[in-house]
């Protein structure tokens, strides 16, 4: 990957202060023009998706260059299928999402004419922190509902994949003025000034332990927050399950992306009497998918070489403890540098103190775990952070409703993995550890926006018995709206 740090370090201060006048210049231009109109939030929303359209080969180029080698078609399926699954989402039912909702009012009052109202307003400009692992599906999947709701963005993407960064400043910067949306890319410096701006609402995409230094950062402001962070999330393999598929699903997940993505399956357990099994047919489904991988353009390299080292660090651990790994290569291909290829690897009952069981893997790395009971595999997910997304393989919808009732996660697929982020009205997001707020499904419509409660009183002056000076009628009035 190109090595930009020192010219983006270099130019942090400026970077940081031309931040700030643009979003000085969104606040203006959100006050002069108010809230837009559906047309224009679509028309917004159609220049991305023409963004995305027009430019799909210079996204794939810019995505392989700065992972040295990212597969084209992976970028095609979650760079540009995501978002634009997103954007023509919002762009189907922006006009409905703007309507206001009528509720009932209290009292009775409606027959009198009284109306309670809710009106979605824009908040203005939302700041969406984006990560180097999907910077065009992260970066553009909430745009798409913050244009939606009526406001400006601005995006601070990842200097990790520099070629990226420029790619999609460019192409903004071609079809929006910098009052409506804007992109700037920089080091830790630039993204915390970046979270430190007064925006209406900020969104980051990260690791827990960044995000609680965002969340500082935002509080000087009372900026709210969205938090996507990720997490070890569990595979649980039930008795009965067609292993086979088990296994090429779970695979054609994890090797998207080359495992490095926030809800990749990050652990499986599997019942000890099909561990050997599972185990097979995982070896034969990933033969199928990449016969070779060295050279193989469907298998996506480490992000950076720091990247690939912290992988070759887990398995070093995992084989200083005596655990049994399991190298899968089908062509028994070498990888010497400068290849930041990991073969699929999976390790056999680690220990919990492993470094693979600490930390969220973000690689083709899968440790392989055994229960005995059902109610102990619930109860090892339960005893860890809440994950971003929990996989249940199974055919018995009695046991697949208790994983489901009994464990907390952002999302849940069952008989497949990761799926649920490209379900255009299911909504995205985690809790607890794995983060909080939501987008997609029209859930970051409403984030994005004011919920503002509106009451028309009625011509007829009813409550004027609720008025002082208080006596008998206003005593009985009261006492009958003090009853269950």
């Amino acid at each position: 990957m190109t090595d930009l740090s020192l010219p983006i370090a270099a130019a942090s201060p400026t970077v940081v202060a031309r931040m700030r006048l643009v979003l000085q210049r969104q606040q203006a231009a959100f006050r002069a023009d108010g809230a837009p109109s559906a047309a224009l939030r679509i028309d917004r929303i159609d220049r991305t998706i023409a963004l995305l359209l027009a430019n799909q080969r210079r996204i794939c180029d810019a995505m392989a260059e700065d992972y040295s080698w990212r597969s084209h078609d992976h970028t095609r399926l979650s760079d540009l299928l995501l978002p634009l699954g997103a954007l023509k989402h919002a762009r189907r039912h922006v006009r409905r999402w703007m309507r206001p909702q009528r509720r009932r009012p209290e009292l009775g009052l409606g027959w009198l004419g009284a109306k309670a109202i809710v009106r979605y307003q824009p908040l203005g400009s939302i700041g969406i922190m984006v990560p180097w692992n999907f910077p065009v599906a992260i970066g553009l999947s909430p745009l798409a509902e913050a244009l939606a709701a009526g406001n400006r963005a601005m995006l601070k993407l990842s200097e990790f994949t520099p070629a990226t960064a420029r790619l999609l400043i460019e192409l903004l910067a071609a079809r929006f003025d910098e009052s409506e949306v804007a992109a700037f890319v920089g080091d830790a410096e630039v993204g915390a000034a970046f979270a430190a701006l007064p925006f209406d609402h900020l969104v980051f995409t990260g690791s827990p332990r960044v995000a609680r230094r965002v969340m500082r950062a935002a509080a000087d402001n009372l900026t709210p927050v969205t938090l996507e962070l990720g997490g070890k999330s569990p595979t649980i393999v039930g008795r009965g399950a067609d292993l086979a598929q088990a296994a090429a699903r779970i695979w054609a997940g994890k090797a998207i992306n080359g495992g490095q993505a926030c809800i990749a399956p990050d652990y499986v357990l599997v019942h000890e009497d099909d561990r050997e099994a599972l185990i097979g047919h995982m070896t034969a489904a990933v033969a199928r998918m990449f016969p070779t991988l060295r050279d193989n353009p469907d298998y996506t390299a480490q992000v950076t070489p720091a990247q690939h080292a912290r992988m070759m660090s887990y398995v070093e651990d995992a084989r200083a403890r005596g655990v049994r790994v399991v190298e899968i290569n089908p062509a028994r291909e070498t990888f010497a540098a400068p290849v930041r290829k990991v073969p699929p690897t999976l390790f056999v009952d680690p220990p919990d103190d492993a470094a693979v069981m600490r930390d969220e893997i973000f690689g083709p790395l899968l440790p392989v775990l055994t229960y005995r009971r059902i109610d102990d595999a619930v109860a090892y997910v339960n005893d860890r952070p809440r994950p971003l997304a929990l996989y249940y393989f199974g055919d018995d919808a009695r046991e697949a409703e208790q994983v489901l009732a009994s464990t907390t996660s952002g999302g849940v697929c069952v008989n497949d993995v990761m799926q649920h982020v490209f379900q255009g009205a299911l909504p995205f997001g985690g809790c607890g550890n794995s983060g909080f707020g939501r987008y997609h499904g029209g859930e970051g419509f409403k984030a994005f926006s004011v919920a503002r409660g509106v009451y028309v009183a009625p011509r007829v002056d009813v409550l004027r018995v609720l008025r002082p000076p208080y006596g008998a009628v206003f005593r009985r009035v009261l006492g009958l709206l003090l009853r269950a």
